[in-house]
């Protein structure tokens, strides 16, 4: 029993929560663990990310049916967002969490939280010069997603130009990324360790007492996103015909390290194997997945407007609702602007709230207390969203999805 993922998982994270509570400065001292392990595992994105796009261009052959299934992935990826938004404004509006709220100073401790955030994208023109990397192989050390999705869509379309010429590069792709998998299944064996340490620094740093005088944003989220993940697996049961609950089960191991974790990025690798091992092509997967990190980001537009709307009420700012929709409006863009990483949700509030001025931007400095747990939400949400919509989009380009033993992994061989 002890030697499965999940049930490490939910030991290191009750460890930590007991060291953080009963060794406050232990727990504190015990943060950089949680922040190696996900920079240990973000170091495999790019090159990961890199090969899978470029074989999935390959795969399908040509531009035109790479247009299309991205095509299909953009109309799938516009919708869950305006579920999310939705689902967060009805749910903030009903339970109003900030509102008659007396909060206690916050002991702001920005260091740990700047060395995972990543930095906002200030409108469509910094968008495109994010996307250009300074050199080629600069795409895959600057740490950000977008270069690396530019370099991989020119060069996958540049092996189907030069055809039989580029069929041992696209090999040799292949081979590496069955090599990055590999190494992901190595380095996947210390998530628990890095939950253990993430939980601690928590705890020890702000207090189970604090997060709780939280308490009703951070139930406001959760149902929020409960909502979403509930609506978007009704929808692939139809569509699919898969059990959620089964569903859920078959992704266990992944969904408790993005919980002990607060990152969706760590479980690229075996999310993807599973994917395809529930009969999504390789093709959709390598396309749609990578993309979904950055345009698929449910979790971040839900917490956007509960935050928004808690920060509001918590400082007694009106909202009409004429308001209300240009903030929507405006989340529906900000929400694009984080990669899937521990702290780009905040980076990405903090974008918002800069572009509109009712509520001011240092007021966000309140939810760094919760954020970890606010981050664990977020990433659970868009984890879900991106598996999701690689089912329904494999499901549109005609796959017969059904549910199969996981394939084998390092972690499960005995």
């Amino acid at each position: 029993m002890l030697r499965q993922l999940y049930v490490q998982m939910i030991l290191g994270i009750v460890a930590g929560t007991i060291v953080g509570h009963v060794w406050p400065a232990v727990g504190v001292g015990l943060g950089p663990l949680g922040i190696a392990f996900i920079k240990t595992m973000r170091m495999m994105v790019p090159p990961i990310l890199f090969c899978t796009i470029v074989d999935g261009i390959v795969l399908h052959g040509g531009a035109l049916r790479t247009g299309s299934t991205i095509a299909r992935a953009l109309i799938i990826f516009l919708a869950i967002t305006i579920l999310a938004l939705l689902a967060g404004t009805t749910v903030a509006s009903l339970m109003r969490p900030g509102a008659g709220l007396s909060l206690p100073p916050v002991p702001v401790n920005l260091d740990l939280h700047r060395q995972l955030a990543a930095a906002p994208i200030n409108g469509p023109g910094e968008f495109l010069l994010r996307m250009v990397p300074e050199t080629f192989f600069s795409a895959f050390t600057a740490g950000d997603v977008l270069p690396v999705l530019f370099i991989a869509g020119l060069v996958g379309f540049g092996l189907v130009r030069i055809g039989p010429a580029g069929e041992p590069i696209a090999k040799g792709l292949r081979a590496l990324t069955k090599l990055q998998f590999a190494i992901f299944g190595f380095l996947v064996r210390i998530a628990p360790v890095g939950a253990f340490g993430a939980i601690a620094y928590t705890v020890g740093t702000y207090g189970i007492g604090f997060i709780g005088s939280l308490g009703m944003l951070v139930g406001t989220l959760a149902l929020a996103c409960l909502t979403v993940i509930a609506v978007l697996l009704i929808v692939v049961r139809a569509v699919t015909g898969l059990s959620p609950f089964r569903l859920l089960r078959y992704l266990a191991d992944e969904l408790l390290i993005v919980a002990g974790t607060s990152s969706s990025e760590v479980v690229l690798p075996r999310l993807m194997t599973k994917l395809e091992a529930l009969g999504a092509s390789p093709a959709v997967v390598g396309l749609v997945v990578p993309l979904g990190y950055t345009l698929n980001l449910a979790g971040t537009a839900v917490y956007l407007v509960v935050a928004t709307l808690f920060l509001s009420e918590a400082l007694g700012i009106a909202m009409p609702p004429d308001r209300l929709a240009l903030y929507l409006i405006v989340m529906l863009a900000t929400s694009k602007t984080a990669a899937g990483v521990t702290g780009s949700g905040f980076s990405a509030l903090l974008l918002t709230l800069s572009l509109l001025p009712d509520v001011p931007v240092g007021a966000a400095a309140m939810l760094i207390a919760v954020d970890r747990i606010l981050s664990t939400m977020r990433a659970l949400t868009s984890g879900l969203a991106n598996i999701s919509a690689s089912l329904l989009i494999a499901r549109w380009d005609g796959a017969a999805i059904r549910l199969v033993r996981p394939p084998p992994t390092p972690l499960s061989e005995e």
